[in-house]
């Protein structure tokens, strides 16, 4: 709101010719790029180029290795995914692909969340966006009864 006025008196005084000092400020050709930012800029993008490529070679466990209420990234059926045994003994298997951007989720076992660490994003056990910048679900694989060998 206060740059709304700002704006106003700047037009007002453009439009009469009086000198206004929000002129600078306000001018739309102004530089905005700081020498500063860039390394912040390289080092975050190269973070997030990190976790999408660790995502990628990280080994999966097994199905079998879960306790009840446990997730994590399993191999089933020969297919990587994430998968959350939940009190009852029922498996919830989603993909580990973020909806957001595509980099692959992790399991959070203090949240019982599949969280991304590129973006923020976070998913509930059945893959439902719980925070952005996802807006779109995890891909759900199945619900299964699976008992423990």
């Amino acid at each position: 709101m206060t740059n709304g006025i700002a704006s106003g008196l700047l037009l007002a005084d453009l439009l009469t010719g009086h000198k206004n000092r929000f002129t600078e400020l306000l001018d739309p050709l102004r530089s905005k790029f700081k020498p500063a930012d860039v390394g912040q800029f390289l080092k975050t993008n190269m973070d997030t180029a990190a976790q999408f490529v660790k995502g990628t070679l990280e080994k999966p466990g097994s199905l079998n290795d879960l306790q009840l209420d446990e997730g994590g990234v399993v191999h089933v059926d020969g297919k990587k995914v994430g998968a959350y045994r939940d009190l009852d003994n029922n498996c919830h298997l989603v993909s580990t692909r973020c909806t957001h951007m595509g980099c692959s989720v992790n399991w959070n076992n203090a949240e019982r969340s599949w969280d991304c660490p590129c973006h923020g994003s976070r998913f509930d056990t059945q893959g439902n966006v719980l925070e952005g910048p996802a807006t779109k679900p995890l891909h759900y694989e199945q619900k299964a009864d699976v008992s423990k060998e």
